[in-house]
């Protein structure tokens, strides 16, 4: 009878420890990195390119499940000034489906880019004469819960 009890135990115990692990909660998102490429189109000389990298590193599993359940990730462009920076584009969204955003071994990936001619948003110091320009993205990851986590990317310098 003890040998039983002794085993019935054990079974339990180890019960629990499965049960406890299937119900173990999603890794919190706490990190967020982003990147600006601005380009130029060697085919259409007026034509600029935009690349924008975001990722929120963590395990697979996780990122199809922020996903699943209505994360996103949110990008506006400022433009770089002494004093305030202003926002010239945004906010744009990208959800589940959306093409460019994607849940990976390393995490939930944001990679996206297009065209857009000279003379677009991009040309953030348009009313100062040809300084140039200097831009930046602030992407935010907001799980479906509505928590945010945001990053500052590079700033790009030229003449947009």
């Amino acid at each position: 009878m003890r040998g039983t009890l002794k085993r019935l135990a054990a079974v339990l115990v180890a019960g629990v420890g499965v049960i406890g692990l299937a119900t173990t909660p999603a890794q919190a998102a706490t990190v967020i990195t982003a990147h600006l490429e601005i380009g130029f189109n060697t085919g259409v000389p007026a034509a600029r390119t935009i690349n924008l990298n975001v990722h929120v590193p963590m395990n697979e599993y996780d990122a199809n499940g922020y996903l699943i359940h209505g994360a996103r990730i949110q990008v506006r462009f400022y433009g770089s000034d002494p004093g305030t920076d202003t926002m010239i584009y945004g906010p744009v969204t990208w959800y589940k489906d959306d093409y460019g955003l994607t849940a990976g071994p390393d995490g939930i990936r944001l990679d996206y880019g297009w065209e857009v001619p000279q003379g677009s948003f991009l040309n953030e110091d348009s009313g100062w004469g040809n300084n140039g320009d200097e831009v930046y993205i602030v992407a935010k990851f907001i799980d479906g819960d509505g928590a945010t986590i945001s990053a500052e990317s590079n700033i790009e310098e030229g003449i947009y």
